[in-house]
């Protein structure tokens, strides 16, 4: 795939704490595919999918250390992955609630 899109092309929330300049594609695949599926648009989804191939994307999440339910759900549809595959699904931390009310 790999057409030519550069992090300008994408939503520009998603750099809320980064210059948009300093974001490498090919380096940061893994961090702006996380920034994608929580926090993007279907239109930045539909970027990313120009951007990587599908094998591309699926290593990409199936090595995320953490991802919302939300978005790994969707993930595991669109790249037609078994929740178990994916190390955020494996390791998840556990979230004690502080009080029992």
């Amino acid at each position: 795939m790999t057409e030519t899109i550069s992090a300008s092309d994408f939503s520009s929330h998603l750099f809320w704490d980064v210059e948009v300049s300093s974001v490498d594609l090919e380096k940061n695949r893994a961090w702006m595919v996380r920034r994608v599926l929580e926090k993007g648009f279907l239109a930045d989804w539909q970027l990313l999918q120009k951007r990587y191939s599908k094998d591309e994307l699926r290593d990409a999440v199936s090595s995320l250390r953490s991802l919302e339910k939300k978005a790994t759900s969707f993930a595991c549809v669109v790249l037609d992955l078994d929740p178990t595959q994916l190390r955020c699904f494996i390791n998840r931390q556990s979230h004690a609630t502080p009080w029992n009310y």
